[in-house]
């Protein structure tokens, strides 16, 4: 008899175990969906996995100081202004010394009226990598010969507010691409975009300084990444620059 009672007890309380399991809800598996919404809320705090937004975050938190004067000459350019120097030291572009001493210098021919030349057409623009780009430098080197920028420009005391910290800030913003003739800031991302704190951070900032016309045009570029590649931007991201009237174009030709 207490053998069989045993045997009950047991049943009973194994049977109670399989009863309570089956209110145990089953385990749901997150969707890319559901993962993109939870990163892309605006009280979630990420680091995006864009290419490029980690070393811009260190450029304009930590100062990166970079010349802020319009106009200033690349390296390039310096080159070519001496090569020039040079030339016209050895006698000009015409031949013979400038100020040879005395030298007798020919009376120059009556030149012919030349006839007048053809517009030139618009140089092409440079072809996009099929596999897309290595880095978030190589896009901004792109970017600066498709839109005749040239290079970084860095803004320096831009009023944003923190998302993180929940304070106002000034700040630098390390513009990718500049073109001094039309004031317009151009900037680069290589590879998938997130509408994180500090892309929100750069979004604001541009705002503040077109509307303080320190810039009149703002556009953002999206590339390809041959690391990763994706391509693009979330729809807050999208949605966040088009309430804000910041023209963007996603590059997939």
């Amino acid at each position: 008899m207490k053998i069989t009672n045993k045997v009950l007890s047991l049943l009973l309380i194994f049977s109670l175990f399989v009863g309570a399991a089956g209110f145990i809800p089953p385990a749901h598996a997150v969707g890319q969906d559901e993962d993109d919404a939870y990163v892309e809320d605006s009280s979630v705090i990420i680091e995006e996995d864009n290419d490029t937004d980690a070393e811009e975050e260190l450029e304009e938190i930590q100062g990166v100081e970079e010349s802020s004067d319009e106009g200033a000459l690349s390296e390039e350019e310096l080159k070519n202004i001496k090569i020039t120097a040079q030339s016209w030291d050895r006698g000009g572009f015409n031949g013979g010394r400038i100020g040879g001493g005395g030298s007798i210098v020919p009376k120059p021919k009556p030149s012919k009226p030349s006839k007048p030349s053809k517009p030139s057409k618009p140089s092409s623009k440079p072809s996009l990598p099929v596999k897309g780009f290595k880095n978030g430098a190589a896009g901004e080197k792109h970017l600066n010969a498709l839109v005749g920028g040239s290079g970084h420009k860095t803004f320096k005391e831009v009023k944003v507010y923190d998302h993180k910290k929940k304070a106002w800030k000034k700040e630098k913003r390390v513009a990718d691409a500049y073109v001094k003739g039309g004031s317009a800031i151009h900037e680069s991302k290589v590879g998938y975009t997130n509408l994180s704190n500090f892309v929100r951070k750069q979004v604001d900032k541009d705002v503040r300084l077109r509307k303080e016309k320190r810039v009149k045009k703002v556009k953002w570029h999206f590339f390809k990444s041959a690391t990763t590649g994706r391509i693009g931007a979330s729809k807050p991201l999208l949605q966040y620059l088009k309430d804000h009237k910041i023209s963007y174009e996603i590059h997939t030709k």
